[in-house]
């Protein structure tokens, strides 16, 4: 299972239609999504959850997949890559916990292809 097109528009559009990722070469536009936390080769489809789900160009998608540590360090503090757990269950929990930071800087917690909640409006608790 992949994620659909339609779940792909909606995350772009949540996240306004721009690449979160802003790698080094990025287009500046999203085409398409980027999973926070990788389901690599085929992983489960737990982790096509739209908590997990970023906006991304082209570019940086495929850039992130081969990133090196400083990179991924970057984005891991921006809520952008988030480290595997034990579980896919475990890991998209974390996804679900861990906010996203926006181009502007602000931290949202991801919760639908449609919705965001600003971090600073939940007072510590997640809102799941």
């Amino acid at each position: 299972m992949t994620v659909s097109v339609g779940t792909k528009r909606q995350v772009i559009a949540r996240d306004g239609g721009f690449c979160l990722l802003a790698l080094p070469g990025c287009l500046g536009e999203a085409q398409t999504t980027d999973h926070r936390a990788n389901r690599g080769s085929g992983g489960s489809p737990v982790l096509d959850h739209p908590a997990n789900l970023i906006a991304a160009c082209t570019l940086c998608n495929g850039a992130k997949a081969d990133a090196r540590s400083l990179v991924l360090l970057d984005l891991e503090e921006r809520g952008l890559w988030i480290r595997k757990a034990a579980t896919n269950e475990e890991t998209l929990q974390r996804a679900k916990e861990t906010p996203a930071e926006g181009l502007d800087g602000q931290r949202w917690f991801l919760v639908s292809a449609t919705s965001r909640v600003h971090a600073s409006k939940v007072g510590g608790a997640v809102p799941f």
